[in-house]
């Protein structure tokens, strides 16, 4: 049974993921369908590609993941798909598989072009149900990228979140989850080997952090006050211990953040 997941900034007031859902089962009623999130900030394509990062690779081989996040729509940007190790993707070219792509650098793109397998007739505003659940129902059915569309040298990625110099990081959050937890850019990835220094700080907003800690409810440190923790999937997240960081501390999607690695004293020395 082939799987499909959905993953959209459209949330469950309007029909717009039941349209989804019904193109998707007109055209396969045997599939199975997956919501990842209908949650997404509206049009935030970062915060879109680290959810979908978060899920993609914990499904089985040959998932679906059909993503709409698409200030774009009706646009020049393509519409595509995308094979990238065991998994499709198919939405907007914009950037939104970036984290994704990233982690499968020998993906193969396709823009979407064969209008038989497309809604008959295709709305300038919602791509999703007319063009991008079509496409991703005729992949659950076997139908080859090749006949689908023409292949294209890359997709397109989002810049890298993160600006490196010798002594500091400079990123911003990049998404807030339920708990008010605020993920930055800034991967482990990008740290040296041995890790954030105990001198560390982190600026964000009119804020500064100096605390790290392994789990949420770790004791020692000074207490109410904000931490950083590494998630799940290796990005560097500002919290508070039962209360929402993003709320105490004003913070939202976009503002930047700054980790300096030898704060200037600590470089006096």
């Amino acid at each position: 049974m082939s799987i499909i997941t959905l993953l959209t900034d459209f949330g469950l007031t309007d029909y717009y993921v039941a349209a989804l859902k019904g193109v998707i089962l007109s055209r396969n009623p045997e599939v199975r369908i997956v919501d990842i999130s209908h949650e997404i900030a509206p049009q935030n394509i970062l915060s879109a590609a680290y959810v979908l990062f978060g899920a993609y690779d914990n499904f089985p081989d040959g998932t679906i993941h059909l993503v709409v996040v698409d200030p774009g729509v009706g646009s020049s940007r393509w519409p595509i798909a995308v094979k990238a190790g065991a998994y499709f993707f198919v939405g907007p070219d914009n950037g939104v598989f970036s984290f994704a792509l990233r982690n499968v650098p020998d993906y193969e793109a396709f823009a979407i072009k064969n209008e038989s397998l497309l809604a008959p007739k295709i709305s300038s505003t919602f791509h999703g149900r007319d063009i991008f659940a079509p496409i991703a129902a005729a992949l659950s059915l076997g139908v080859p990228l090749g006949e689908i569309g023409e292949q294209l040298p890359a997709a397109q990625l989002l810049p890298e979140p993160i600006q490196v110099s010798p002594y500091s990081i400079k990123s911003s959050i990049i998404h807030i989850d339920r708990f008010g937890n605020c993920v930055t850019g800034i991967q482990r990835s990008a740290l040296p080997k041995n890790g954030l220094p105990e001198t560390f700080a982190l600026e964000a907003g009119n804020h500064q952090v100096r605390q790290l800690k392994r789990y949420y409810l770790e004791e020692g440190g000074q207490p109410n006050a904000p931490f950083v923790i590494w998630g799940s999937i290796g990005f560097l997240e500002i919290s508070l211990v039962s209360s929402s960081a993003a709320e105490q501390l004003g913070l939202r999607i976009g503002d930047t953040v700054r980790l300096d690695l030898a704060p200037k004293r600590s470089r006096d020395r």
